[in-house]
């Protein structure tokens, strides 16, 4: 089933997560439901805590309610601004009224790793001249993130140590900006090239170290991140993939 099938005629989704990435519950009216098959279903609420497949991270999880029904959200998907929640019903059947509620430990993993991984890109960029990015995963099993560059293994003890030192109870800030300020709020923000055009631009800025458009869930405080480890590095086409952890 194409999801922007799913989509098409709804109105966009009002995307809580963007707001607030440590929102855990809200209530949500139910637009649409379509079964798969079996107890798999697509289940479009009119707001969402779920951050869906893509910009880097991996969905959410966890789990949608109403009085009488309950289903465990898998996946979290987007089309043309709608949210629709990939869910497998567990009891009842879904009503139009519902509480959604985030597998917040893993919510918070990816939110650490993800700061982790705009910090990685300065400390790159500190020791190679910059930082280019080509691809990224900021979430479990392995995170890791692609540069355009050829990078050296032995380089991977002084890239964890420069990411680690940056890790100092830095606030991070996220606002929205008009096109006409980027060039006046942005700084150490790679692809900039390749950034499509947009109306308003979801910024965020780890105080010192970069601010750059992202669409994805952070931590407040660096503090949050905890240690962050180089885990493994492999050549890919057209350049670098590093792999990375947290750790309390």
């Amino acid at each position: 089933m194409r999801i922007e099938e799913i989509a098409r005629g709804l109105s966009p989704t009002n995307k809580i997560y963007l707001a607030d990435s440590y929102v855990r519950k809200c209530k949500s009216r139910i637009l649409k439901v379509m079964r798969e098959k079996g107890s798999n279903y697509y289940i479009v609420p009119d707001s969402s805590i779920f951050h869906p497949v893509g910009g880097g991270q991996p969905s959410d999880q966890g789990w949608i309610r109403g009085r009488n029904f309950e289903a465990e959200v898998r996946k979290a998907l987007e089309s043309n601004d709608v949210i629709v929640l990939y869910c497998k019903l567990i009891k009842g059947e879904v009503e139009e009224d519902a509480e959604q509620e985030l597998d917040w430990e893993r919510r918070h993993l990816i939110m650490r790793l993800h700061t982790a991984g705009h910090i990685i890109d300065r400390a790159v960029a500190d020791l190679t001249g910059g930082a280019e990015t080509i691809g990224a995963f900021h979430g479990p099993p392995r995170a890791h993130v692609d540069y355009k560059t050829k990078i050296e293994e032995d380089l991977l003890p002084e890239i964890e140590r420069r990411a680690n030192k940056l890790v100092e109870g830095r606030e991070v800030i996220v606002r929205e900006i008009a096109p006409e300020d980027l060039e006046k709020v942005i700084y150490g923000a790679p692809n900039l090239d390749r950034l499509p055009k947009a109306e308003r631009y979801r910024i965020v800025e780890i105080k010192g170290v970069n601010a750059m458009p992202c669409t994805g869930t952070h931590v407040r405080n660096t503090s949050e991140v905890g240690m962050i480890s180089i885990t493994g590095i492999e050549r890919i086409e057209g350049g670098t993939r590093i792999y990375y952890g947290v750790r309390p």
